[in-house]
């Protein structure tokens, strides 16, 4: 039993795994904050995205014109021109749910262009 060496005691080893993680954790939140960010300024809102297909309306197509005004008309509708916006969805009517409908009236067309100019 002489030749039986002591048991050592237990070492500590210097552990820095936690501290890594938690700066690589940190820097990923920081890069997806800063990439949300950009994407959500590069991103058109509805109203902008709505008076660009408003502008580029081809008033040969009468029922296109009475549809794409309806679908994008209504993102830029608010308390001062929802009269007119009625109004001018009414007129347009009589262009929808036909299979041959007439050329736009020169009223109707500047009503919808100042509508968009609104």
């Amino acid at each position: 039993m002489s030749n039986l060496k002591d048991i050592k005691p237990i070492v500590s080893i210097a552990d820095d795994s936690l501290s890594y993680l938690l700066m690589v954790i940190a820097v990923l939140l920081i890069a997806v904050f800063f990439i949300r960010k950009i994407i959500k300024s590069r991103k058109k809102n509805d109203k902008q995205v709505a008076i660009e297909k408003l502008q580029k309306l081809d008033f040969s197509e009468s029922k296109s014109v009475a549809y794409g005004f309806k679908k994008y008309a209504e993102v830029l509708c608010n308390s001062d021109n929802k009269a007119q916006f009625k109004q001018i969805n009414n007129d347009l009517e009589k262009y929808k749910y036909k299979k041959y409908v007439d050329d736009l009236d020169p009223i109707l067309i500047q009503q919808i262009k100042s509508f968009i100019h609104v």
